[in-house]
Protein backbone atom coordinates (compact mmCIF):
# COMPACT_ATOMS: atom_id res chain seq x y z
CA UNK A 1 0.00 0.00 0.00
CA UNK A 2 2.55 2.45 0.70
CA UNK A 3 4.42 2.59 -2.91
CA UNK A 4 0.41 1.93 -4.65
CA UNK A 5 -0.21 6.18 -3.63
CA UNK A 6 3.33 7.17 -4.79
CA UNK A 7 2.87 5.15 -8.10
CA UNK A 8 -0.55 6.58 -9.11
CA UNK A 9 0.90 10.14 -8.31
CA UNK A 10 3.61 9.15 -10.59
CA UNK A 11 1.34 7.91 -13.47
CA UNK A 12 -0.97 11.32 -13.50
CA UNK A 13 2.35 12.93 -13.63
CA UNK A 14 3.46 11.33 -16.90
CA UNK A 15 0.21 11.30 -18.43
CA UNK A 16 -0.55 15.09 -17.85
CA UNK A 17 3.21 16.34 -18.35
CA UNK A 18 2.74 14.25 -21.83
CA UNK A 19 -0.20 15.96 -22.99
CA UNK A 20 1.57 19.29 -22.53
CA UNK A 21 4.10 18.65 -24.38
CA UNK A 22 2.22 17.80 -27.40
CA UNK A 23 0.00 20.66 -27.10
CA UNK A 24 0.34 22.58 -30.42
CA UNK A 25 1.47 26.28 -30.37
CA UNK A 26 -1.41 28.41 -31.16
CA UNK A 27 -1.09 29.42 -34.59
CA UNK A 28 -2.76 32.99 -34.30
CA UNK A 29 -0.52 36.03 -32.96
CA UNK A 30 -2.77 38.24 -31.17
CA UNK A 31 -1.98 41.83 -30.99
CA UNK A 32 -2.98 45.09 -29.01
CA UNK A 33 -6.42 46.87 -30.03
CA UNK A 34 -6.30 50.60 -31.46
CA UNK A 35 -7.92 51.29 -27.45
CA UNK A 36 -5.14 49.36 -25.99
CA UNK A 37 -2.48 51.19 -27.83
CA UNK A 38 -4.11 54.36 -27.46
CA UNK A 39 -3.99 53.69 -23.70
CA UNK A 40 -0.66 53.06 -23.83
CA UNK A 41 0.73 56.30 -25.88
CA UNK A 42 -1.57 57.69 -22.97
CA UNK A 43 1.09 56.33 -20.32
CA UNK A 44 3.93 58.91 -20.83
CA UNK A 45 5.85 56.32 -18.44
CA UNK A 46 8.36 53.93 -20.23
CA UNK A 47 8.21 51.86 -17.07
CA UNK A 48 4.26 51.25 -16.83
CA UNK A 49 4.37 50.50 -20.66
CA UNK A 50 7.10 47.51 -19.92
CA UNK A 51 4.87 45.84 -17.78
CA UNK A 52 1.76 46.19 -20.12
CA UNK A 53 4.18 45.34 -23.42
CA UNK A 54 5.63 42.06 -21.30
CA UNK A 55 2.03 40.66 -20.48
CA UNK A 56 1.09 40.30 -24.67
CA UNK A 57 4.86 38.57 -24.77
CA UNK A 58 7.42 41.38 -25.49
CA UNK A 59 10.98 41.51 -24.00
CA UNK A 60 12.62 44.40 -24.10
CA UNK A 61 15.77 45.02 -26.56
CA UNK A 62 17.42 48.17 -26.25
CA UNK A 63 17.29 51.44 -25.04
CA UNK A 64 17.97 54.75 -27.25
CA UNK A 65 18.39 57.79 -25.95
CA UNK A 66 17.80 60.92 -27.76
CA UNK A 67 17.98 64.80 -27.79
CA UNK A 68 14.58 65.25 -27.79
CA UNK A 69 13.06 61.63 -27.26
CA UNK A 70 13.91 58.51 -25.67
CA UNK A 71 13.15 55.02 -27.84
CA UNK A 72 12.63 51.78 -25.87
CA UNK A 73 12.22 48.94 -28.59
CA UNK A 74 10.51 45.35 -27.26
CA UNK A 75 10.80 42.24 -29.43
CA UNK A 76 8.86 38.99 -29.27
CA UNK A 77 9.49 36.16 -31.31
CA UNK A 78 6.52 34.05 -32.75
CA UNK A 79 5.71 31.19 -35.19
CA UNK A 80 2.58 31.27 -37.53
CA UNK A 81 1.74 28.48 -38.88
CA UNK A 82 5.11 26.75 -38.49
CA UNK A 83 6.92 30.34 -40.38
CA UNK A 84 8.98 31.85 -36.94
CA UNK A 85 8.99 35.77 -37.05
CA UNK A 86 10.22 38.93 -35.18
CA UNK A 87 7.43 41.51 -34.05
CA UNK A 88 9.09 44.77 -32.45
CA UNK A 89 7.31 47.10 -30.74
CA UNK A 90 9.15 51.13 -30.20
CA UNK A 91 7.92 53.64 -27.29
CA UNK A 92 9.18 56.36 -28.11
CA UNK A 93 8.69 59.05 -25.28
CA UNK A 94 9.60 62.68 -25.30
CA UNK A 95 12.27 63.73 -22.84
CA UNK A 96 9.54 66.12 -21.33
CA UNK A 97 6.90 63.82 -21.06
CA UNK A 98 4.77 65.78 -23.61
CA UNK A 99 4.26 63.05 -25.98
CA UNK A 100 4.71 59.51 -27.22
CA UNK A 101 4.33 57.25 -29.70
CA UNK A 102 3.91 54.01 -30.15
CA UNK A 103 5.23 51.87 -33.25
CA UNK A 104 4.60 48.24 -34.03
CA UNK A 105 6.31 46.26 -36.98
CA UNK A 106 5.47 42.62 -38.14
CA UNK A 107 5.66 40.43 -41.18
CA UNK A 108 3.26 37.63 -38.93
CA UNK A 109 -0.14 39.17 -39.21
CA UNK A 110 -2.08 41.62 -41.32
CA UNK A 111 -2.45 44.46 -39.10
CA UNK A 112 -4.38 46.55 -41.63
CA UNK A 113 -7.14 44.14 -42.29
CA UNK A 114 -7.04 43.51 -37.96
CA UNK A 115 -6.79 47.67 -37.35
CA UNK A 116 -8.69 49.02 -40.22
CA UNK A 117 -12.28 48.27 -38.73
CA UNK A 118 -11.25 49.24 -35.48
CA UNK A 119 -10.60 52.59 -36.77
CA UNK A 120 -13.98 53.34 -38.11
CA UNK A 121 -14.73 56.24 -35.39
CA UNK A 122 -11.63 58.00 -36.19
CA UNK A 123 -11.08 60.66 -39.25
CA UNK A 124 -9.20 59.40 -42.26
CA UNK A 125 -6.69 62.05 -43.89
CA UNK A 126 -3.95 62.11 -46.04
CA UNK A 127 -0.97 60.47 -45.42
CA UNK A 128 2.27 63.10 -45.69
CA UNK A 129 4.64 60.31 -43.74
CA UNK A 130 8.20 59.63 -45.21
CA UNK A 131 7.17 55.91 -45.08
CA UNK A 132 3.64 56.97 -47.49
CA UNK A 133 5.89 58.50 -50.22
CA UNK A 134 7.65 54.64 -51.13
CA UNK A 135 6.27 53.32 -53.83
CA UNK A 136 6.62 49.85 -52.48
CA UNK A 137 4.10 51.18 -49.29
CA UNK A 138 0.57 51.38 -49.12
CA UNK A 139 -0.58 53.63 -45.80
CA UNK A 140 -3.45 54.85 -44.75
CA UNK A 141 -3.11 57.89 -41.74
CA UNK A 142 -6.08 58.42 -39.44
CA UNK A 143 -7.00 61.26 -36.67
CA UNK A 144 -8.71 62.08 -33.85
CA UNK A 145 -8.71 65.06 -31.07
CA UNK A 146 -6.30 63.37 -29.27
CA UNK A 147 -4.13 60.77 -31.47
CA UNK A 148 -3.04 60.20 -35.12
CA UNK A 149 -2.14 56.39 -36.44
CA UNK A 150 -0.55 55.39 -39.64
CA UNK A 151 -1.41 52.54 -40.96
CA UNK A 152 1.21 50.98 -43.80
CA UNK A 153 1.85 47.51 -45.42
CA UNK A 154 4.88 47.37 -47.24
CA UNK A 155 5.78 45.32 -49.78
CA UNK A 156 9.13 43.59 -49.07
CA UNK A 157 11.40 42.20 -51.72
CA UNK A 158 12.77 39.10 -49.69
CA UNK A 159 15.35 36.47 -50.39
CA UNK A 160 13.65 33.45 -51.02
CA UNK A 161 10.16 35.67 -52.28
CA UNK A 162 8.18 38.25 -51.49
CA UNK A 163 6.61 39.10 -48.40
CA UNK A 164 4.84 42.15 -46.56
CA UNK A 165 5.81 43.86 -44.00
CA UNK A 166 2.76 45.41 -41.83
CA UNK A 167 3.55 49.25 -39.71
CA UNK A 168 1.00 51.20 -37.04
CA UNK A 169 2.21 53.88 -35.28
CA UNK A 170 -0.46 55.84 -32.70
CA UNK A 171 1.05 59.32 -31.92
CA UNK A 172 -0.71 60.97 -28.36
CA UNK A 173 -0.66 64.59 -29.82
Amino acid sequence: MKLFLPAICLMFLTVFSSQAQTTPAPSTNPFPSISTLTNWASLNSQSQFDIAIRAVGFKFEVKEPGAESTAYTYIRKVTVNEVNYTDRIVYRITNNNSASIISLVTASTDLVSLYTPQLASFKNNNCKTEMSKDKNTTCSCYESANFAIDLCDERVKLTMGDGNKYFVSVAKK
